[in-house]
């Protein structure tokens, strides 16, 4: 075969297959409108591939029922959102009782008196007249802190004049140390006038009157005088375990005489003694008050005796208990003898008269350096120490009592050292309206302890006690219990 005509069979095998593809085509796909042109250029971004049909998109899981969404957890019960702070001028001591600051001068100073070396007090005391043996009660206190040291880094430091027992003099020696002398306050004004005299002074200028040495009710008063406290039992707590006492003894009926101080002491003292005596069925015959300047009160114990007594109380002070007591003693009457306790000292008062004191009862509170019975007692042995070291006699005047006031007032300066500010005036307050602590120098050891108006008075424990004076010295013989009335006597008028 010629190339021509193998060229010729080779088209025509090639058109056969191409017919033959062609043809199956048209028998399986359906008739179709022709394909569009594709488009010259690429479209920016593909076309999202289409859902498909026979898959719906998943809901989303439902939440647990069982499973609600958990709630806040609660605040403990015994956790409570802390309140808000309160009135910074508005000091608590206690009970309801309070002390505005706002109330205080403008020119007022918390901290006067407090310097970087010394923490100063006032006092005013009899260092003259008839209970000038009193007047050394301020040295004492001094005494004490100069044996103890410094408080949180101070000295303390006592300012001391004479008024005499008289209240004049007290309210300008207070005038007067107030300007001239830098205090924190006055602590240990003896009598109840003088403290009287200066009461308002010092709470209108606030500025702490503490530890007054006198048992007037009206020392228990916070919420009115917030810046006066008391250093004693109150008369009115006194006279009751009087009168209490005499019943016990006596019984219904006893006749009694009183010989009183005549002064705002000496009216507190008969007021409360005849008000528990109608209760308790005693018959109160013959009251005389004394003149608190007099020479002598041996005539108007005379005139008592008249009565012919059962008992004789002698609600005085100073001089004055001796002297009652040793003219009682040249008489034919023989009455029991119930004697304030602020005539406790054995040297300073029953022994210039000696046996004649024999049988002197009363409600000791405190103890007594003289005291014959208490020569191992502790506290006596550390007071007789430190002031023979100081060179001064532990039974000479009141330097021991000053001791035990000058404990009560350490304690008082420690608590307000410890408070928020440190010592100042109305820190000292605080300490002293919440004081509680047992006194190493009170009978028993008993608490000296205030709540504010809850409980307005630090002295609430005695013991009545007989005064014994023989070859082995003098002493104080217990007769009863310790007489524990600490939280009862509430507050002044109450």
């Amino acid at each position: 075969m010629s190339k021509v005509w193998r060229i010729l069979f080779a088209l025509f095998v090639v058109f056969a297959l191409v017919a033959s593809s062609c043809g199956n085509d048209d028998d399986d796909a359906p008739v179709s409108e022709p394909a569009p042109a594709a488009p010259t250029e690429a479209p920016d971004e593909p076309a999202p591939a289409p859902e498909p049909e026979d898959e719906d998109e998943p809901a989303p899981a439902p939440e647990p029922e069982d499973e609600d969404e958990p709630a806040p957890a609660p605040e403990p019960e015994d956790e409570p959102e802390p309140e808000p702070a309160g009135d910074p001028n508005i000091v608590e001591l206690g009970g309801g009782a309070v002390i505005d600051i706002t109330e205080c001068p403008g020119e007022w100073d918390n901290y006067q008196g407090v310097t970087d070396s010394e923490i100063r007090f006032g006092s005013s005391l009899p260092r003259s007249g008839a209970l000038a043996g009193f007047g050394t009660i301020s040295d004492g206190v001094q005494l004490y802190f100069d044996h103890v040291g410094p408080i949180d880094g101070r000295n303390v430091v006592m300012v001391s004049r004479d008024d005499g027992y008289v209240p004049a003099r007290t309210l300008t020696n207070v005038e007067e140390m107030i300007d001239v002398e830098n205090l924190l306050g006055f602590a240990g004004i003896l009598g109840s006038p003088n403290n009287l005299a200066v009461h308002d002074l010092l709470n209108e200028n606030c500025i702490p009157q503490l530890l007054n040495l006198t048992g007037l009710p009206e020392w228990g008063d916070p919420t009115n005088y917030p810046w006066t406290t008391g250093a004693l039992m109150s008369y009115e707590t006194e006279s009751r375990v009087w009168c209490q006492h005499v019943a016990d003894e006596l019984g219904t009926g006893a006749t009694v005489a009183i010989l009183s101080l005549g002064n705002d002491a000496g009216e507190a003292w008969r007021v409360a003694f005849n008000e528990c005596a109608t209760g308790l069925g005693l018959d109160v015959v013959e009251e005389i008050q004394h003149d608190p300047q007099a020479d002598s009160v041996g005539a108007d114990v005379i005139n008592l005796a008249a009565s012919d007594a059962d008992v004789m109380v002698v609600a005085s002070s100073g001089a004055f208990c001796p002297q009652a007591v040793a003219t009682v003693a040249s008489l034919p009457w023989e009455p029991m003898l119930l004697v304030s306790n602020g005539c406790q000292s054995i040297s300073l008062f029953w022994v210039p008269i000696g046996p004649l004191a024999n049988g002197v009862r009363m409600v000791a509170t405190q103890k007594d350096m003289a005291d014959a019975s208490l020569a191992d007692d502790e506290w006596v042995q550390f007071v007789r120490g430190a002031l023979e070291s100081q060179g001064v006699d532990p039974e000479a005047a009141s330097h021991a009592l000053g001791y035990i006031f000058g404990e009560i007032l350490h304690e008082v300066l420690l608590d307000a050292a410890s408070m928020d500010g440190g010592i100042n005036r109305t820190n000292l307050m605080r300490a002293m309206w919440q004081m509680d602590f047992d006194s190493r120098g009170a009978i028993g050891n008993s608490p000296r302890a205030m709540d504010g108006a809850n409980d307005s008075y630090m002295v609430e424990a005695g013991r009545i006690e007989e005064l014994v004076v023989d070859a082995d010295g003098a002493r104080w013989v217990p007769i009863s219990d310790v007489i524990d009335y600490e939280g009862q006597t509430g507050t002044y008028g109450q």
